[in-house]
């Protein structure tokens, strides 16, 4: 699936001197009139931009955070996004608990500094760079491997069926292409906990909200639910796919989020989906963030005959 993208145009970024060369005073560039600061030494140059690709669900966050690293990488070429600023540039949903105030790039030179607050150097004896819209990033495997040292396994299950997803972002690699980088790449950090993740990444998944309540099922012991199964409803002569459900004990389990309730059209299109389900002889079970998880775990279990 292609994603749409948006376009926003960003400033120039120029040196101080490059500044100067286009005019600008010793007063212009004190006062930042014309060509606020980007980082030390660097400026934006309203009067020029050029039209860079956005994401359309990015916010002014990440427009800001893409603008920044623009200017250190005109600063200091060669470096790239890496750990959650790079998670962040390619839409991955980091936990909460992971701040935003720093800008994490990495370098292969070993020499390199960059003193500077809200900035941390990370110098990566292997480090692959690709192009992300435009912006230097570092290659998406080797930022899921650096998450493990901020994420928990639960998190991390979380990013990666994202990455391998269509959810957000176009796909960032394939489960088996992850699954021989984790195997096969030595000395990685919190390697055991990479690979329990690896093992609970599924393909298919469309949100978060469906990673929580497949690994919330299976932390309470329940077999754990097929991603998206496929299910004939013979009323409507079409296939649909539940979020998650048990096919052969006809279980659909449906994870509704605010925009369900907010849509008019959503909620009349849910109520659809849930009626031919249930014609086609399913159970239908509708979950939100505020449903009581002890009686959900009661009703899957009396379904699926455990009780």
């Amino acid at each position: 699936m292609k994603h749409p993208l948006s376009y926003a145009h960003y400033p120039a970024v120029v040196s101080v001197s490059e500044a100067r060369a286009r005019g600008a005073s010793d007063y212009d560039i004190r006062s930042g009139r014309g060509f606020p600061p980007a980082t030390w030494g660097i400026r934006f140059d309203n009067s020029v931009s050029t039209e860079f690709p956005v994401p359309i669900w990015a916010d002014e966050a990440w427009i800001a955070e893409a603008k920044l690293l623009i200017a250190i990488a005109h600063r200091h070429p060669g470096v790239v996004a890496c750990r959650e600023t790079a998670a962040r540039l390619y839409g991955w949903p980091l936990p909460h608990s992971v701040g935003r105030d720093i800008l994490h790039l990495g370098t292969s030179d070993t020499n390199k500094r960059i003193r500077r607050r809200g900035i941390t150097l990370h110098r990566m004896r292997m480090l692959r760079s690709i192009e992300w819209l435009k912006l230097p990033v570092l290659s998406p495997l080797q930022v899921f491997s650096q998450l493990a040292s901020v994420c928990s396994v639960e998190s991390l299950v979380k990013i990666g069926d994202a990455a391998i997803g269509d959810w957000k972002s176009p796909p960032q690699f394939a489960l088996a292409t992850l699954v021989a980088h984790i195997s096969e790449t030595k000395h990685l950090r919190a390697k055991p906990k990479l690979e329990a993740a690896v093992d609970l990444i599924r393909e298919g998944v469309d949100s978060p909200m469906e990673t929580d309540l497949r690994l919330w099922a299976v932390s309470r012991n329940l077999p754990e639910p097929a991603v998206h199964p496929a299910v004939y409803c013979p009323t409507i002569d079409r296939t649909l796919h539940p979020d998650l459900g048990y096919p052969r004990e006809k279980l659909a389990l449906e994870y509704e989020g605010d925009h369900h309730r907010t849509s008019e059209y959503q909620w009349a299109a849910d109520i659809d989906r849930v009626n031919a389900l249930r014609a086609a002889g399913w159970t239908v079970i509708r979950v939100t963030k505020s449903t009581n998880r002890h009686q959900l775990e009661r009703d899957i279990r009396q379904h699926l005959g455990q009780q």
